[in-house]
């Protein structure tokens, strides 16, 4: 089966600097890339945010940019700009971005080990939607998130969106765009937001809905599938335990996640009405 995903949008970058100028620019690294490749990273800020997460497909001549729709036309402008002298061509490119068990010259999903996520490719313009219910649910099972509804592009690190976990982030290539604030953040362990799993017994109420604990927000849920989820929350803000609109919820980081949730767990009262730790 394969999903078109129709909010995303493809950018064409050619010419024989083509590798060497996307790894000067972006957090993945695609200096050395093989044709039928496939790897996920980001444009980011000089302040190290996201403006768009973006997974680049090798080619024999060319490579193609998988990017969210809503900021193709900002970023074909952006990399028009960062390519002075290279001998390279940005162009918008028509088709189709699919996902899936059967996606004819796809390549896995790099985000989540194992497959999770299924094959990732290009189709043509026509390519029918199945929906993409179960490509969110696999998204969510994994604890990856997508740009927009998970996070802000703009306004987001890296490692809000658990790109450092993702594969998202080489911290090992030479410089890129936003990479002194990105590594700092790493080597200091300053990241306090982080995308999780949320999981209720109950249905979870809509996209956006905030995440408390008491009367302090901690969070806001994102893709939303049933009676599970994922959120972007502060980590030093809750246990693990929070609300969603009365809906009691448990956070949980994604496979693979290093971080935990700092936060205390708050002091229940016994019979007595005396706190116990």
């Amino acid at each position: 089966m394969a999903i078109a995903l129709t909010d995303r949008s493809l950018i064409l970058v050619g010419g024989p600097d083509r590798l060497h100028f996307l790894d000067g620019l972006l957090s993945c690294h695609t200096a050395d890339l093989e044709p039928g490749a496939l790897v996920y990273g980001a444009l980011l800020t000089p302040q190290g945010k996201v403006l768009t997460d973006l997974f680049v497909h090798a080619r024999a001549d060319d490579v193609v940019v998988d990017l969210p729709a809503a900021v193709r036309d900002d970023v074909l402008r952006r990399l028009t700009l960062y390519k002075l002298r290279a001998a390279v061509t940005v162009e918008p490119l028509d088709g189709t971005v699919l996902v899936g068990d059967d996606v004819p010259g796809g390549a896995p999903d790099p985000r989540a080990a194992d497959g999770a996520l299924g094959l990732r490719g290009i189709g043509p313009v026509e390519a029918a939607a199945d929906g993409p219910a179960a490509y969110d649910a696999a998204r969510i099972a994994a604890g990856v998130p997508d740009a927009v509804v998970d996070f802000e592009l703009g306004n987001a690190f890296p490692h809000d969106a658990n790109m450092d976990i993702t594969g998202g982030v080489d911290f090992h290539k030479g410089c890129f765009v936003g990479q002194e604030v990105v590594s700092r953040m790493r080597h200091r362990g300053t990241a306090r937001r982080r995308t999780v799993i949320v999981t209720a017994d109950a249905p979870l109420p809509a996209t956006g809905t905030a995440l408390t604990v008491g009367t302090r927000e901690v969070g806001r849920l994102g893709t939303v599938a049933g009676n599970r989820g994922l959120a972007l929350v502060r980590i030093d803000r809750t246990d693990g335990t929070a609300e969603a609109d009365g809906v009691p919820v448990t956070l949980t980081p994604p496979p693979g996640a290093s971080f935990t949730f700092a936060a205390p767990a708050p002091a229940t009262v016994d019979a007595d009405g005396e706190a116990e730790a």
